[in-house]
């Protein structure tokens, strides 16, 4: 009897810790999956010509995987969520030029390669680097 009150504690604390763990790796990136739409860049509305397509990024339900669209070129890579911290790393785009676009793609990329903090408010993600450097909305399914 003295064997099995140690070894259910023990067993007790592992399955606790890892319901904790799970909370903490999921938390703070249960909100970013899904497609996310850019509507402003350096606290500005984002200008396109009529009929351009909108930059997007479309993140996995992970929230480890991200995938979309920078104004021009297409973007993939992962990012990194903890606490409200945030990153791009490897983030790449295919290498086409459109003339008309190219400014916006420019600093849409720029915010995602600054962005270190970022925060998810009324169905908004606001990536900061400092200050605001992008806001996207979440795109309804």
């Amino acid at each position: 009897m003295k064997l099995h009150l140690p070894l259910a504690a023990l067993a007790l604390g592992v399955v606790l810790s890892a319901n904790t763990c799970a909370e903490k790796s999921t938390g703070a990136s249960a909100q970013v999956p899904g497609k996310w739409v850019l509507s402003t860049l350096n606290g500005a509305p984002v200008q396109l010509p009529e009929g351009a397509e909108r930059p997007y990024l479309t993140i996995d339900s992970l929230g480890v995987n991200v995938t979309g669209f920078a104004g021009c070129n297409r973007v993939f890579g992962t990012m990194k969520v903890w606490g409200d911290s945030i990153a791009f790393p490897g983030l790449a785009a295919t290498r086409m030029y459109c003339q008309e676009t190219q400014q916006v793609e420019d600093a849409f990329l720029d915010a995602l390669n600054k962005a270190s903090t970022y925060s998810v408010k009324d169905e908004r993600l606001v990536l900061l680097a400092g200050k605001e450097v992008a806001v996207l909305q979440r795109q309804a399914k």
